[in-house]
C-alpha cells in the first residue's frame, strides 16, 4: 500500500521483475468514475484483483491508501454472481442476457469492448471485464453448443474452449 497511484503503478511494475503474479489495484476516483474517459479501464483493473481473489489464486496486489478503503461487494457475493458455462449446459439466451445485463454488461449490436456483450439469434458474444479477447457462445435451442474466443476485429474464431466464468 503506497500513497498514490502513480507510485503505485510504479511499485507494481518494479515487483513484476521479481514476482509475474502481481496487479495493481486502482482506488475508485470519485469525481471522473461515472466518466471515465479510459472507457472501462479502473473497473477492469479491479475485476482482475477480484477475480484472483475469487479464484484464490496467488497474486501480489499493489494499491493506494485510498484503494484499501474502498467499499466493494463481499467477495462472498461475487462468487456467487459469477456465471459458469460449459459445453452441453442447458441455459435460456434471454435469461442469460437478463444475468448478463444485471452484472452490469451493456448490450450491443456488436461486442467491440470490455463490459459489453450482443444476442444474434443462437449467438451470444461477449467480453468479460476479466479476459483479453471476447467469446462467443452458440447455442442450438438451450443446450450450449460451443464456446469460443474470437477476434473483434474480423470477427473469427480463434480457440475452442469447454467452459468459461464470467464475472
Amino acid at each position: 500500500v503506497t500513497y498514490n497511484d502513480l507510485k503505485a503503478k510504479e511499485i507494481c511494475e518494479d515487483y513484476r521483475l521479481y514476482d509475474q503474479e502481481v496487479l495493481y489495484y486502482p482506488a475508485k476516483d470519485v469525481i471522473f468514475f461515472s466518466a471515465d474517459i479510459h472507457g472501462n479501464t479502473l473497473v477492469r483493473e479491479r475485476m482482475q484483483v477480484i477475480r484472483k481473489l475469487c479464484e484464490e489464486t496467488p497474486v501480489t496486489i499493489v494499491t493506494t491508501i485510498d484503494g484499501g478503503i474502498d467499499h466493494v461487494l463481499p467477495l462472498s457475493y461475487v462468487k456467487e454472481c459469477r456465471i459458469f458455462l460449459a459445453e452441453g449446459d442447458c441455459i435460456e439466451l434471454t435469461d442469460l442476457a437478463a444475468k448478463l445485463s444485471a452484472l452490469g454488461y451493456e448490450r450491443q449490436g456488436q461486442v467491440e469492448h470490455p463490459g459489453e456483450f450482443a444476442v444474434r439469434g443462437g449467438i451470444l458474444d461477449v467480453f468479460s471485464l476479466t479476459e483479453e479477447t471476447p467469446f462467443r457462445i452458440e447455442f442450438f435451442g438451450d443446450e450450449v453448443d460451443s464456446i469460443r474466443y474470437f477476434d473483434v476485429t474480423n470477427q473469427r474464431s480463434i480457440d475452442r474452449l469447454q467452459e468459461i466464468c464470467i464475472y
